[in-house]
């Protein structure tokens, strides 16, 4: 089930997080995002301003999240955004396996 937007805000570590999230928003920003077939783990690839993609990975039953990004905060940004991005809208992640990098 899909966190509550509620949730996501209780999870962000300041507010200045959860602005920063909200300019990652916008599907274009994100090379992929998917979800499993339970519908509990969700993951994304989010270009930043390096040339290789953050991946990002949550777990919506448990809340945990990882992310390749160097950001010290947690969840980051790119965690806090694709949480919020399913919240909005579920059907948007494709359902897939998880590739292996999600497991790393």
């Amino acid at each position: 089930m899909p966190l509550t937007r509620a949730e996501i805000e209780a999870l962000a570590p300041d507010q200045a997080s959860l602005k920063a999230a909200s300019g990652l928003l916008k599907p274009a920003k994100w090379l992929s995002r998917s979800r499993d077939a339970a519908g509990g783990l969700i993951w994304g690839e989010c270009q930043g301003s390096g040339a290789n993609p953050y991946r990002v990975v949550a777990d919506t039953a448990d809340h945990g999240t990882k992310c390749t990004c160097p950001s010290r905060k947690f969840p980051c940004k790119h965690a806090l955004a694709l949480m919020w991005m399913h919240a909005e809208d579920a059907l948007a992640f494709a359902e897939s396996a998880p590739p292996e990098w999600v497991f790393d």
